[in-house]
């Protein structure tokens, strides 16, 4: 038995297609936002701000630029605090110093 398939069935197929695809794209973007409730991101023993205070006792004489980042340096979760003499990047788990780029001169003198 042959069905014909005419220009309003295929529009009609398609918009059903496409509808679908819109509610499966929508459920992705809203359990990435945070929108569940059932996703747990992860904590570490220093929080930003003390990255942040942190980095800042450690070059007192530069201004912070920005929001910290949580990133992996190489292989180490990290706070990477970016200020206008250089980046600090600051351990989460320790809040050991990993990497301090900011010159001599910003950071009071201490080389780190």
């Amino acid at each position: 038995m042959n069905i014909p398939i005419n220009n309003r069935t295929t529009r009609m197929f398609a918009s059903m297609l496409v509808a679908i695809m819109l509610m499966f794209a929508g459920d992705v973007v809203w359990n990435v936002s945070g929108g569940s409730s059932d996703v747990t991101l992860p904590s570490y023993a220093i929080s930003l701000h003390q990255a942040v205070v942190i980095a800042g006792d450690t070059a007192p004489k530069a201004t912070i630029i920005g929001t910290p980042d949580l990133v992996s340096y190489e292989g180490t979760v990290a706070y990477m605090v970016t200020l206008n003499a250089g980046t600090i990047y600051v351990e989460a788990t320790t809040g050991r110093i990993l990497v301090n780029t900011v010159s001599t001169a910003m950071n009071g003198g201490q080389g780190h």
